[in-house]
């Protein structure tokens, strides 16, 4: 499964993680497609099953993260109360990403407080951990 593969998902029970993915929806991308671009409306937050992405700032097409690894959670404007992504999320190679609607997944966590505390504490420290990345490139 690919969510048991994603940080994020990490310590949530079974059920959960199965609820939440009966709500996903499977996207295929073929290399040079544009999954989002920054300031669309962060309606959706993925997880990468196949492929790579690559995410980048508008304007300058600099790539600030790129990943290949399944599991891989990324799209987390959707998560934190953005209204627009920060940054633009383009394919390099043929893709396949779950993708989870920010609603849906903001009410299964209003109805498991536990998984929330869990799932937000994973988010925290994944955002953490990319800051982190992001320091080291500039």
């Amino acid at each position: 499964m690919y969510l048991k593969q994603s940080e994020l998902f990490w310590g949530l029970s079974q059920s959960f993680i199965r609820s939440l993915t009966a709500d996903a929806t499977k996207q295929n991308y073929r290399p040079g497609e544009t999954v989002f671009s920054a300031e669309d409306a962060a309606d959706y937050f993925y997880v990468l099953i196949q492929g790579r992405i690559r995410l980048q700032l508008n304007g300058s097409g600099q790539g600030v993260y790129t990943s290949d690894r399944i599991g891989e959670a990324f799209g987390w404007s959707a998560l934190i109360g953005r209204e627009t992504y920060s940054a633009s999320c383009v394919c390099e190679q043929q893709t396949v990403l779950l993708r989870f609607d920010k609603h849906e997944i903001r009410r299964q966590l209003d109805q498991d407080a536990e998984s929330a505390a869990i799932f937000f504490r994973q988010l925290a420290g994944a955002l953490g951990k990319r800051l982190m990345q992001l320091y080291q490139i500039l």
